[in-house]
């Protein structure tokens, strides 16, 4: 037997390491014998986030931008100023500036963390090589481990929300703050280093006068990659919850929706220059653009800065007040437009019975889990008893069913009423017609799982796609307005239906069980603290055609809580019911 084919059969016979079981029981582990840690750690970081955000929201927002444009002016240039004025402006004439100064927050505060942790790091990395071999091959590990991989241990430690998305972005964007400073010191020039000797210096006096002032530019750099890199974890901790520019541009891409994106891409861009361009400056040395009266402000920039703080912390007594008379209600949801019709309807009705409530939009796994944890108070969209039975059983104890808000579902694959097809076995004759292929939603959803299977039981010659819900609907639409065949993964409710005349094929063996029904999760807890919201929740519920209607209405550009809030006004007999 050739040397070749006896390596491949013994790496055949090899066990496969059970690694992936070890990885789960050391977070479980630390889940279970850490939680005082990671509640030490939340009751840091989430005071820090929200400090930031309320600079910044608490003032009228033309005042916070002036504010803003005043500090980057004194602390670097004037160009720079203008430009920040400008950029901010734009942000706020597009709508999108509660969401930026989400993103700011979660980006400053990833930050001020990584430099916290990563500068003594990237000093001991510096004085002892022992140090830098252990240091090193971790960091290699943080920067190309995909950045998807965090969000799973971040939610198990934190739940959902911005302290996980936090904790993802620090291990993801800290590396170049510890390599560069590392390197930054290792560059100073040797000879000085002898000289500081020769004159009797201590370790800590050559580090604070000779190797960190030489080192600075060298370690800027590093804080600078570490701000970008903070900035590109944004649209990835969306999906736990973290909000901002993120949810945005994630909800844009899910929905297809280009010029949203657009928008929410360009506000990424504006701030990720403008931090850009301040950490540049604080590097340099010499700002040759200043004016002489920029010069004067800038010998007394710390006193300009705090009479716009004060000025502006003068609104937050107020805010403070009114945003604790509401008591809040946070409800987490799939971004499927079923799930965003329903969810914003339930905030619209739970304000009108005078609650604050929080959307958080995250993915399927996150959002169970966040219920069950109680860092969302419930969800609507768990479809059951088949596709989601099994999220249901795992958090069973953590978690009260309150049984179905939507009756009347329907799964399958769908074609438009036109083509001849009306069974899945007639694919099977027709597959040509389709390209051979079954347009599917998201990947690892349970709906693929079962069209996978179905296509393997119906011994059907045909290739199930990847794509979205978003992208689903739209290729959909597309064949449907130039009269070709298409098949896709479908369910109804869905706004398709009220815009399409479209029939589900017969499955006769079926593959996708029978009918789902809606239902309405909570988490064990709600019903003690806060009975008036379990009670509202206890009692939402309504039919497809009124979901079809918010879903149409948000296909056709308007948006979750404006189609929620017409809805509401439309149907007050209905929504009296609930919050009676």
């Amino acid at each position: 037997m050739p040397p070749s084919l006896e390596m491949g059969s013994l790496a055949m016979n090899l066990p496969k390491i059970p690694l992936d079981k070890w990885i789960n029981a050391v977070v479980h582990w630390l889940q279970d014998n850490f939680k005082p840690l990671f509640a030490f750690i939340m009751g840091i970081v989430e005071p820090t986030v929200n400090f930031f955000q309320t600079v910044l929201t608490a003032p009228p927002t033309w005042v916070a931008i002036l504010a803003l444009s005043l500090i980057v002016w004194l602390i670097t240039r004037l160009r720079l100023g203008v430009y920040t004025l400008i950029g901010l402006l734009l942000i706020d004439s597009l709508g999108y500036w509660n969401q930026s100064v989400e993103t700011i927050a979660l980006v400053l505060t990833a930050t001020v963390i990584s430099i916290i942790l990563g500068l003594p790091l990237g000093i001991l990395a510096s004085r002892s090589a022992r140090a830098q071999n252990i240091i090193m091959p971790i960091l290699d590990l943080m920067q190309t481990m995909p950045a998807f991989v965090y969000l799973i241990p971040a939610v198990f430690f934190f739940s959902l929300g911005a302290v996980p998305g936090i904790f993802a972005s620090v291990i993801f964007a800290m590396p170049p703050t510890i390599r560069l400073t590392n390197l930054g010191i290792r560059q100073v020039d040797s000879q000085l280093i002898e000289a500081a000797d020769a004159f009797g210096s201590t370790p800590r006096q050559k580090l604070i006068k000779i190797q960190l002032p030489l080192a600075k530019s060298t370690i800027m750099a590093g804080i600078n990659q570490t701000i970008m890199l903070s900035l590109s974890m944004v649209v990835i901790a969306s999906m736990i919850g973290a909000g901002g520019l993120g949810s945005v541009v994630l909800r844009a891409i899910t929905q297809l929706k280009v010029g949203i994106g657009f928008e929410g891409g360009l506000c990424i861009v504006i701030i990720a220059i403008l931090l850009d361009r301040i950490t540049q400056n604080l590097a340099s040395e010499t700002k040759k653009e200043k004016t002489s009266t920029a010069s004067w402000f800038g010998k007394h920039w710390r006193g300009a800065v705090a009479t716009i703080l004060a000025l502006s912390l003068i609104s937050f007594p107020a805010v403070s007040q009114s945003a604790s008379s509401k008591p809040t209600v946070t409800l987490t949801y799939v971004n499927w437009d079923s799930e965003v019709a329903s969810s914003n309807v339930l905030k619209a009705a739970l304000e009108k019975a005078g609650f604050h409530v929080k959307l958080l939009e995250v993915d399927l796994g996150p959002m169970f889990a966040g219920v069950a944890s109680g860092s969302a108070d419930g969800t609507t969209a768990a479809w059951l008893p088949v596709q989601h039975e099994a999220y249901v059983k795992k958090y069973k104890d953590q978690i009260k069913d309150l049984g179905p808000n939507l009756e009347g579902t329907a799964l399958g694959l769908v074609v438009p009423s036109y083509v001849k097809a009306n069974s899945v076995a007639d694919l099977r004759r027709d597959a040509k017609e389709y390209d051979n292929e079954i347009i599917g939603i998201e990947a690892g959803s349970d709906m693929m799982v079962q069209t996978d299977k179905l296509i393997k039981d119906y011994k059907l010659p045909m290739k199930l796609v990847e794509s979205s819900s978003a992208a689903m609907a739209a290729s959909l639409e597309k064949a449907y307005k130039e009269k070709k065949p298409v098949v896709v993964v479908g369910w109804k409710p869905h706004w398709m239906f009220a815009k399409m005349k479209l029939k589900f094929l017969d499955d006769p063996k079926h593959e996708f069980g029978q009918e789902e029904k809606i239902h309405t999760i909570v988490n064990k807890d709600l019903k003690s603290k806060n009975p008036k919201a379990y009670k509202i929740m206890d009692q939402f519920y309504w039919s497809p055609k009124d979901m079809e209607k918010v879903m149409l209405d948000i296909s056709n550009g308007a948006s979750p809580s404006k189609a929620a809030k017409d809805w509401i006004e439309a149907h007050p007999d209905k929504v009296d019911k609930w919050l009676k």
